[in-house]
């Protein structure tokens, strides 16, 4: 591995701000993690995510989201994406998706877990997704500068400027 990439301000275990979640209908699941965590949540939302193959192929999904009120770390509920190829298909049921961290340096982090042998799946507008091909695990890396989109999501901003259209679509 490169000296540089890990001098980089890599994104340490101590940058995790929020733990991703899939889960079939979002409403529903805000319902049943409120009544058994007590947990309360920001207003949800659903926009495209613009995202982008590791090979440059346009990968948006309309997606449907949920962030904890509470945090860090917070936990975000991603309602399950059916298309083939999402990176929001599987697991279908629900299940834990990913850890999403902080760097200061987003792209550098990014190529250094690559070239520490994990895969690149997606970018999107100042964070990526690396997984490794062995344990299953799936990084969001975002940048710093993404804190004030987490601030609208908290705020409940986002969700009245992109409220849910309807029931879920896996309904």
């Amino acid at each position: 591995m490169d000296p540089q990439l890990l001098a980089l301000a890599p994104a340490t275990f101590e940058n995790l701000y929020h733990v991703g979640y899939l889960v079939p209908d979002v409403r529903a699941a805000m319902a049943t993690f409120g009544e058994r965590l007590q947990i309360t949540w920001a207003t949800p939302f659903e926009m495209d995510n613009g995202f982008v193959t590791a090979t440059g192929e346009a990968a948006s999904d309309r997606v449907r989201v949920a962030f904890s009120t509470a945090g860090p770390p917070y936990l975000e509920l991603v309602e399950v994406v059916p298309r083939v190829g999402s990176i929001f298909a599987e697991p279908a049921d629900g299940g834990i998706h990913h850890f999403g961290v902080y760097a200061d340096r987003w792209r550098d982090e990014v190529a250094r877990l690559v070239s520490a042998g994990m895969r690149l799946e997606c970018t999107g507008s100042g964070l990526a997704f690396v997984r490794d091909p062995q344990l299953g695990l799936r990084i969001e890396i975002v940048s710093f500068k993404g804190r004030d989109f987490l601030t609208r999501i908290l705020s409940g901003e986002l969700g009245e400027e992109h409220p849910l259209s309807g029931p879920s679509p896996a309904a």
